[in-house]
């Protein structure tokens, strides 16, 4: 049988691409321990769907007893017959998790297993022309064997080769998420990254669980005023105006200019009757250098504070 040009260079193209790795030694040392989270819930996969089965299996992990039937709707897209890794990340969040993506290496997936996190990828078993999507979830590897084991399809347990792994998780961008309980930090933090998380969680999130992962980010970075303003912003959410007015004055002593620190703290202190100090707050915030949105709610703050008076109660820290 003679191949047409197209099926030769298809055909061509896969050689390529799965021999790519032959020649690599082992990716895995040889002297790490055979870790495995056998306790990590199994959904088998229906076709096309399994966006749903792996994200379940990772909130599962992390004592969410949700089912890929209840998150269908959150995370599949029939039109695409498939999801995206926009709403996977987001929708731990409406489980009272953070869905955090980690660092594209195998080193930072075998992190997350020793901290007995399973992780949530993303595979490409096709070719570039020709993608077949596929997300599994990270059980275990084993160094000796240089293998990884995974909750894959209808697969409880299904073992691969670290370079055929590697092999799929490159063609699929080397996309990772673990899901995270608040107050909780990944493995190896990255600053950005996890802050850009927690401002996502917090618009959803319950005030103690928002103010749990600011905390975490506090103590990992105290000199980040970002995480005290969290932090403060959480206290404020549950009713705490000291614990918030103490956290905004923390960031403002890293970082004098963070206008929405110092934006909150004037409205704090005027709801804890303390007009002038609140006065004094707003009136050291540069308007003009503000965004439309910012200046919108200082220029908010500033006619309340303007038409405020001190209390008899005032206390601030």
């Amino acid at each position: 049988m003679t191949l047409s040009r197209q099926a030769a260079g298809m055909l061509l193209a896969a050689c390529v691409l799965l021999g790519g790795c032959v020649t690599r030694g082992p990716l895995l040392e040889s002297a790490s321990r055979v870790v495995e989270l056998d306790d990590t819930p199994f959904f088998p996969q229906d076709a096309h769907q399994c966006g749903p089965s792996a994200l379940a299996t990772v909130l599962g992990a992390s004592a969410v007893p949700v089912t890929p039937e209840e998150l269908e709707p959150r995370v599949y897209l029939p039109g695409r017959r498939g999801s995206l890794q926009v709403e996977m990340q987001a929708a731990p969040r409406a489980y009272g998790r953070l869905g955090y993506r980690i660092e594209p290496e195998l080193s930072a997936i075998t992190a997350e297993l020793d901290a007995h996190r399973p992780v949530l990828v993303l595979h490409n078993y096709g070719l570039p022309f020709w993608p077949r999507w596929h997300y599994a979830v990270v059980v275990g590897y084993d160094g000796p064997q240089d293998k990884v084991t995974l909750r894959s399809g209808r697969k409880r347990r299904q073992q691969l080769s670290a370079a055929n792994f590697m092999r799929a998780w490159d063609n699929g961008g080397r996309w990772a998420l673990v899901v995270l309980r608040p107050g909780e930090l990944p493995a190896h933090p990255d600053k950005p990254r996890y802050l850009e998380a927690a401002a996502a969680f917090e618009g959803v999130a319950q005030p103690k669980d928002s103010w749990l992962t600011f905390d975490a980010a506090v103590r990992q970075w105290p000199d980040e005023p970002v995480a005290w303003t969290g932090r403060g912003t959480a206290s404020y959410r549950e009713g705490n105006r000291v614990a918030a007015a103490a956290d905004y004055r923390a960031a403002l002593n890293i970082d004098d200019t963070q206008a929405a620190a110092r934006n909150n703290l004037a409205m704090t202190l005027l709801e804890m009757g303390c007009a002038s100090q609140a006065k004094q707050q707003i009136a050291q915030i540069e308007v003009e250098k503000l965004d439309d949105r910012l200046r919108n709610e200082v220029a908010d703050t500033l006619r309340q504070v303007n038409a405020g008076t001190d209390s008899s109660t005032c206390a601030a820290p």
